[in-house]
Order: structure tokens, then C-alpha cells, then sequence
């Protein structure tokens, strides 16, 4: 027998069995016989059972909740509920709970969805014992399978049209990964937040949470790191002490699945808490090794969240815009493939020659007024390679494939970088082709490919420089402050390119 059958019938026992009691097993519902009653119950009448379904927890509504699929079943009984036998028949169903109730074939089950006003009624029923059954909505918890029977005793008197109002909680989980500028042989720490059901709850506020688990299956380019997982509650009021013990929950994985289990002394520590506490959240921290990159860029992951009386378990959806598209499940990880192509005062060849060797560096930037971008103090160059399958990591990617005879402009390629989509990022110009003057200024990378289920985003800009040719054009004779000051003026260049090197390297 469940601790939910045990905790209803102990208290509905003693006035079930004396007399004819109309009683009602449900959690958040009146899961009590309602005192003794002697009116005679007339089994010729017609009765009615409306559902009013709330979101919130138990005394504590915060609105109706639409589309909830409720199904009604006639449970078969020998006696009528017009007898003593009747009832104490009724008894020994509660007793042995709703799940194991003899459903009445001769009855045809009705299913009956919740409207915007969160009601759904169920007419022409006879007199009887009936199971409840919700279906699962969206991302509420599930109310367990409840009896009631029809009639019911409310305020001394028998009412075969009674309504009852379960509650449900939106759970809303999330995950969130802190990937910046993870790659290959690097670790992301995921974060999932669970937020704790409030269980089924009895008249008695005596409450039940029959599971809780935290499920994760990595992409295979992902492996678990062992040990590495912290599990904590959080969402306390100040002051309550939510801290867990190392028996409260269960950790098991084979390196792809990762599963926390909340163990019976764990439930009863989240039953204890959640009462009082309806932010109460379990969060779950882990790292992942990336043991490689997709053809299209996603590393993907969803974690899953088992809560009791629910057919199937709620997904995460990503924490923030940056950690996915909040419209999927999936929190994302995106690597993607750039291209620079420079050029030569505008050309893609100038004089016989190309941007063979010029060498860049990619780096988060952002808008520097009216001077175009800058990279922020002590920003990482972005890591990729150089190569298409080529595993080892490098943050300069050198401009080939230059042709002066077709007038192919050289291109540096670095493949497999990972760039947040919500996040702007500049190509910044290293070394450039010999005759050539470096160019300062960081370029803003765009976004002029989308991915496919085999390729990878690319991300494009264009390089331009100018000829270091000022000291060839100076006079031969001349003024020699003419060229004192030429000199400062090339110094001072030079200088503000290698002021924005040691800014993005510092």
C-alpha cells in the first residue's frame, strides 16, 4: 500500500465503515470522510462531477489552468453505496488504492479537457465510486489517480454535484553552459536547475513526493567528467537550513548518461522543505569533456526531470538566450568556420602580389562609438583549426591561397571556433603580407552562412591594407624636419598597433 492509500484511509476508516459516509480520496482535494452522515442515499439519482483545475500550490491558487485531460472511470462494486455493506466495501477499494480499483466495462470512460476557465464536468453518472485519472499538460505536475465517490457529504449534507479543485505547479527547468571558448580537449560546466514539485498533498497537510530525478544524456562528442558533479538545493527562504546529506541523492553514470536520484531519505528531506518553501530548486553542476566537434557545429544537450504521477519527464530549456534558443530544449553549443580574405588597397592582387601570409586572430568585440569596434582588456583569442579534420587548436590562422594569374584573394580559414550567436566578434589583422602595413582596427566578423545538418555556420570579413610605402615616396634632399616629422607620424602608427596588440594579448 502506497503512504498516500495508508495516510487517507487511517483517517477516513472509522467513519466509513459505521455508517453509509460518502468519502473522497485525493490529494489537494477533501481526501476525508466528512463526519457521519444518516441521510439515506438515493441510488436512482443522477449525479455530476466537476474538476476545477488551479495552478499553484495546494490553498495557494494562482490562476486556472486550461487543457488538463481528466478521465473518469465507474469503479465496480458488489453492494450499493444505499447499504452499510456498500460503504464498507468503499473502504476496502480505498484500502487497497486507486491504481488496483475494478473499473466497470460496462461504463464508457469519460474524457473531459479543462476550458480556459480551468473546469471540466463530467455529467450523468450514477451513484457510485468513481476513479480520476489527469493526463499530462505541458510542463504541470500530475495529481495521482484519486477516488471519489458520489455522493459526498459536504457541510452535513449530501451533494451529488460536487466540485473539487486539484492543484498543479508549472515546472520550468533550466540548463545553462559556461562554454566560452571551450574546444577540443576542453571542459564545459552545465548547470541544471530543477525546481522541486509540491508533491501530493493531503487534507492533513501530510505531503508526498514519490520521486524526483534529474536525468542527462550527453552528445557522444561529450564524456561525463567523473566526480565532477555537485548537487545542492537552493531557493530557500533566508535562514531555512536546505542543505543536503550524502545519502540524500544517488549519482550514477558510464560517462554519456548522467542520473541523480533523490533516495526515500532524500524525498522525505524535499517533502520537509517544499512545504514552506515553494522556490525550493534542486541544481545539479557537471562538467563535460568535448572530446570532438560535429560536421554541424551543435554541441546539443537537454537534461530531463522525472517528478511523480507524469507519464513523461520534463525537458530543460536553455537558461538564457546565450545558452540556446529558448524556444527549442536544447542548450547549445555553436562552432562555426571563418573566413578572412584580404586585401591589398582594395584588390584582391595588387602589383604582382596577394595577402599570402597576413595572419589574424579572432576575439569577442564590441562597438567603440564612432572609432568601429574594440576588443575588450584581457579578451582570448577564439580557438579553432587550421585545418578542416586537423585536431590541433591554434588562435592565429594565416592568409593562403592567394592567385595573382586568376585574381584569387587570399583567405585565412579557421575551422571549428566556437562563437556564441548572440555575441560579436572581430577579426583582428596580426602580420601583415611583406610591403604591407598591419591594419589596426578590429573587423566585424558576419554571419553569412547558415548551417546544415552536415556543415557548419561560416562567419565572413574583408581585411583591407595599405602599402607601407612612405618612406620610398620622401624626397631624396629636402627638408630634414620634413622627415622628422614623417618619422614621428609613422612611429606613432606602428605604436597604435601595437598598443591594440598588447591591450587583446594582456
Amino acid at each position: 500500500m502506497s503512504n498516500l492509500t495508508k495516510k487517507t484511509f487511517a483517517l477516513a476508516a472509522a467513519a466509513a465503515f459505521a455508517t453509509a459516509t460518502p468519502l473522497a480520496v485525493a490529494p489537494d482535494l477533501a481526501p476525508v470522510a466528512i463526519a457521519q452522515n444518516n441521510q439515506a442515499v438515493d441510488v436512482n439519482k443522477t449525479a455530476s462531477l466537476t474538476i476545477h483545475k488551479q495552478e499553484g500550490d495546494p490553498g495557494d491558487a494562482t490562476g486556472n489552468v486550461a487543457g488538463t485531460e481528466f478521465i473518469v472511470e465507474r469503479v465496480q462494486m458488489q453492494n450499493g453505496l444505499n447499504t452499510a455493506a456498500g460503504w464498507k466495501e468503499a473502504g476496502d477499494i480505498v484500502n487497497s488504492g486507486a491504481d488496483a480499483a475494478t473499473i466497470d466495462t460496462t461504463f464508457t470512460a469519460q474524457n473531459v479537457k479543462t476550458g480556459a476557465d480551468g473546469i471540466a464536468k463530467f455529467d450523468n453518472l450514477k451513484v457510485g465510486i468513481y476513479k480520476v485519472t489527469e493526463k499530462t499538460n505541458g510542463n504541470y505536475t500530475v495529481a495521482a489517480p484519486f477516488l471519489v465517490t458520489l455522493p459526498l457529504t459536504q457541510d452535513g449534507e449530501l451533494n451529488y454535484n460536487p466540485t473539487v479543485s486539484p492543484k498543479n505547479q508549472k515546472l520550468d527547468p533550466t540548463k545553462a553552459a559556461d562554454d566560452a571558448n571551450a574546444n577540443i580537449g576542453d571542459e564545459i560546466t552545465y548547470t541544471v536547475k530543477a525546481p522541486v514539485p509540491a508533491g501530493d498533498v493531503l487534507q492533513d497537510g501530510t505531503r508526498t513526493i514519490s520521486q524526483f530525478r534529474i536525468t542527462d544524456d550527453l552528445q557522444k562528442e561529450l564524456t561525463y567528467v567523473a566526480d565532477s558533479a555537485a548537487v545542492t538545493l537552493i531557493g530557500a527562504k533566508d535562514g531555512v537550513d536546505a542543505s543536503l546529506q550524502s545519502g540524500d541523492y544517488t549519482i550514477t553514470n558510464n560517462g554519456q548518461n548522467l542520473t541523480v536520484e533523490f533516495t526515500e531519505a532524500g524525498l522525505q528531506r524535499l517533502e520537509k522543505l517544499r512545504g514552506e518553501n515553494p522556490g525550493l530548486t534542486a541544481q545539479v553542476v557537471f562538467k563535460a569533456k568535448v572530446n570532438a566537434i560535429p560536421a554541424n557545429g551543435q554541441i546539443n544537450n537537454t537534461a530531463n526531470v522525472y517528478v511523480p504521477n507524469r507519464e513523461n519527464p520534463i525537458p530543460t530549456k536553455p537558461e538564457t538566450t546565450k545558452d540556446g534558443d529558448q524556444d527549442t530544449n536544447n542548450t547549445t553549443t555553436q562552432y562555426v568556420n571563418v573566413e578572412v580574405t584580404k586585401n591589398l588597397n582594395g584588390n584582391a592582387v595588387e602589383d604582382e602580389k596577394t595577402g599570402n601570409g597576413a595572419e589574424f586572430e579572432i576575439y569577442p568585440c564590441a562597438p567603440d562609438g564612432d572609432n568601429g569596434y574594440a576588443v575588450a582588456d584581457g579578451a582570448e583569442a577564439i580557438k579553432g583549426t587550421a585545418t578542416a579534420n586537423d585536431t590541433e587548436l591554434a588562435t592565429s590562422f594565416t592568409a593562403q591561397g592567394g592567385d595573382v594569374a586568376s585574381a584569387k584573394a587570399a583567405v585565412a580559414s579557421g575551422f571549428g571556433m566556437q562563437l556564441n550567436p548572440t555575441v560579436q566578434y572581430c577579426a583582428v589583422e596580426t602580420k601583415a603580407p611583406q610591403g604591407y602595413l598591419v591594419n589596426p582596427d578590429p573587423q566585424l566578423l558576419t554571419r553569412t552562412t547558415e548551417g546544415t545538418d552536415t556543415t557548419r555556420p561560416v562567419y565572413t570579413v574583408a581585411v583591407n591594407d595599405v602599402k607601407d610605402n612612405i618612406w620610398g615616396r620622401l624626397p631624396a634632399t629636402g627638408e630634414r624636419t620634413m622627415l622628422y616629422i614623417l618619422a614621428v607620424g609613422l612611429v606613432l602608427f606602428g605604436g597604435g598597433a601595437a598598443y591594440q596588440l598588447s591591450r587583446r594579448n594582456a
